[in-house]
């Protein structure tokens, strides 16, 4: 009877190890990861579009399903647990971490990428020349509106109260702006770009405001989590990361070549767009995720503490350095 358990076990053991073989061999489906973004025709969409186009999920061993959403509700989804993990807001996290949800984040997204556009006929160069004007941009969660309120509140304004706000999806604001129902859209790459390509003048980039202000850029967006799904999934968690960080340098690589390959999401109509958004899209990626970078989130933080925008810092450290 002993020997014929030593059997068993045996039988098993090879069973298991012959399962293994073949997971290292390849033909295990890799694991999937549900990932929410905001669709393409953004920067952040144009993240997503390389990682599938080049199949960079698959080198890293995931299986991305992208679940795409308007930039707002990306965040919320990913509060919501509708998805693994997904785009987040570096204030908005810490304003649901000071709220008592544990969001984490993990890897690079973007820096600022959002500019005021002005109606035709609106004669402004600065925020203060827009006060009691209205003004279209993105719900309060999101990375557009939060660092617009920072900016604002710096030189003295209150979005909230001093401007004519609408805030709705990117298609709604695209349509009051080209009916002419606001006399400035606070928007994002690459529908700045579009834009000016009709006849629309870019009054500032928020991210060159932020610069002058404090000679850094403005990393503003992250890919994010629940704690608890990182600690569950820490490799899973580093090859979201990888496969992240290897489509942003698939881009500053090549950016004309990323940008001609996917004219149609980008919105691109002439070559002068061509130009425009290759000379751009590089600069909008960070290009490493460390202390240093960290410590530039941070002081956008701080900032937002000291003006009075977040109730105080985070309870607990909201950042991730996968080692």
């Amino acid at each position: 009877m002993r020997l014929g358990r030593l059997l068993v076990h045996a039988t098993a053991a090879a069973v298991a190890t012959s399962i293994g073989i073949a997971g290292a061999g390849g033909t295990a489906s890799p694991e999937k990861v549900i990932f929410a973004s905001p669709a393409a025709g953004s920067a952040v969409g144009l993240l997503t579009e390389v990682i599938k186009k080049k199949h960079l999920d698959e080198h890293n061993g995931i299986a991305l399903e992208f679940k795409y959403f308007d930039p707002a509700a990306t965040e919320q989804a990913v509060v919501l647990r509708r998805v693994d993990v997904g785009i987040f807001p570096v204030i908005s996290a810490v304003r649901v971490n000071l709220a008592g949800q544990r969001i984490r984040l993990f890897a690079p997204a973007l820096i600022n990428h959002n500019s005021v556009v002005l109606q035709k006929g609106t004669a402004a160069s600065r925020l203060t020349d827009l006060k009691g004007k209205r003004i279209g941009t993105l719900d309060r969660i999101s990375m557009t509106y939060t660092t617009l309120a920072t900016l604002a509140k710096m030189q003295g304004l209150d979005l909230d109260h001093d401007f004519k706000l609408t805030l709705s999806p990117p298609p709604v604001l695209m349509g009051l702006f080209g009916r002419g129902e606001l006399d400035a859209l606070v928007i994002f790459e690459p529908l700045v770009t579009s834009l000016v390509a009709d006849g629309y003048r870019e009054m500032l980039r928020l991210d060159d405001l932020w610069r002058k202000e404090t000679g850094q850029p403005m990393v503003a967006l992250a890919i994010g989590a629940h704690e608890d799904w990182i600690k569950g999934h820490p490799e899973t968690a580093r090859k979201v990361f990888r496969t992240v960080t290897a489509a942003i340098a698939a881009i500053q690589k090549d950016p004309k070549a990323i940008v001609e390959e996917h004219r149609a999401s980008l919105l691109i109509k002439t070559d002068q767009q061509v130009a425009r958004l290759t000379e751009r899209m590089p600069q909008l990626y960070p290009t490493r995720w460390d202390r240093a970078l960290v410590e530039n989130m941070e002081l956008l933080l701080r900032k937002n503490v000291e003006l009075g925008l977040l109730e105080g810092m985070p309870k607990d450290e909201i950042f991730v350095i996968l080692k």
